[in-house]
């Protein structure tokens, strides 16, 4: 008898790892440790589903603060690190790292307490930094933000603990990119509904690059080279980007979602300084009147910038790449029609 652990496992991804690790039997019993149960509709109807089979249990905790006192009824064989705060902006720098370094620090002390030799970690590929050059696995590291930051010091935090004990201990760091599907209310959702909208056009930015995956391609990857790291078909340190092969275009995303509402998928172009200059000038706006704008400058700007995001490692590796832009949207409008 085994048991898993997620910590963040209230999260988009963490309820979509685990629904996946009971679909495949990854373990006799599965717990989401988290801050707070799901808040929105497709979050919650999955939670309640985990509960109801019977291996999965709920457990209220803070990662921030100490973990050791969690007990796992049976043995632990995998810990799933997920816990994180994103969103950027949203929080003030501190609230980065003291989330998430502080929360790598007791995940990984709560493996060490309970001889789990295997862990799996989300960072991302904010740990890159800008720049609109190809990033690989080998690119070096040069966070911009204090999130980007945050990642990569949480992956030092995991990396000492894996080489504590390298030739038992297994880790997975994973850096996804946009990670996209039904729940995720993010950039990919607001793109949806500007397109549905008619409210889309193009910033001069058609042909940038925007590293991104389906969130049930990310499980997949996560599951493939774990389980090849077991097996002793790979190396007991795995670093690796999670993104399409190849990489996709702004046009590409409103090319296929154009499909999937029955637009023309034909959108007029205006200059970058135009939107950038009405943006610029509703942050101000904003902030003198402290007035909530959806149309956030510092997340708009997002997408004048190039994220070419190559998953090398995958590649290499001859990982099979299941979904596409197409059929992510449509398993997607499968889960969740509403965002269509």
């Amino acid at each position: 008898m085994n048991s898993g652990v997620i910590f963040g496992g209230c999260g988009f991804i963490g309820l979509y790892f685990a629904e996946k690790a009971l679909d495949i039997n990854l373990f006799d019993n599965l717990y989401l440790v988290d801050i707070r149960e799901p808040e929105d509709s497709v979050g919650k109807l999955k939670f309640k589903k985990l509960l109801d089979t019977g291996k999965v249990k709920f457990l209220k905790r803070d990662v921030r603060e100490n973990l050791n006192d969690i007990l796992i009824e049976k043995n632990l064989t995998t810990i799933l690190n997920f816990a994180a705060i994103h969103r950027e902006p949203g929080h003030q720098a501190y609230e980065y790292g003291e989330t998430n370094i502080s929360g790598a620090k007791n995940v990984c002390d709560f493996a060490k307490f309970n001889n789990c030799k295997n862990i799996i970690f989300t960072s991302s590929i904010a740990v890159y930094g800008l720049g609109e050059h190809e990033k690989n696995e080998s690119t070096e590291a040069k966070p911009s933000t204090p999130y980007g930051k945050s990642k990569l010091e949480s992956e030092k935090v995991h990396l000492i603990w894996q080489k504590e004990d390298p030739d038992n201990r297994i880790l997975s760091i994973c850096r996804p990119g946009v990670v996209f599907g039904a729940g995720e209310k993010g950039n990919v959702t607001r793109l949806v509904k500007f397109i549905k909208k008619r409210l889309f056009f193009y910033m001069n930015n058609k042909d940038l690059k925007k590293g991104g995956l389906y969130v049930k391609e990310l499980i997949n990857m996560l599951i493939w080279v774990n389980k090849n790291q077991i097996q002793k078909k790979m190396s007991n340190l795995a670093l690796f980007n999670a993104c399409m092969y190849p990489c996709p275009t702004i046009e590409d995303f409103a090319v296929n979602i154009s499909k999937k509402v029955n637009h023309s998928g034909k959108f007029i172009s205006m200059p970058a300084f135009i939107i950038n200059f009405f943006l610029f000038l509703s942050l101000i706006y904003t902030k003198l009147f402290k007035i909530n704008n959806s149309l956030n400058y510092y997340r708009i700007i997002k997408l004048f910038r190039s994220n070419t995001i190559i998953p090398l490692y995958l590649v290499q590796n001859k990982y099979h790449f299941e979904y596409d832009l197409k059929s992510s949207f449509d398993d997607w409008k499968k889960i969740d029609s509403s965002d269509w």
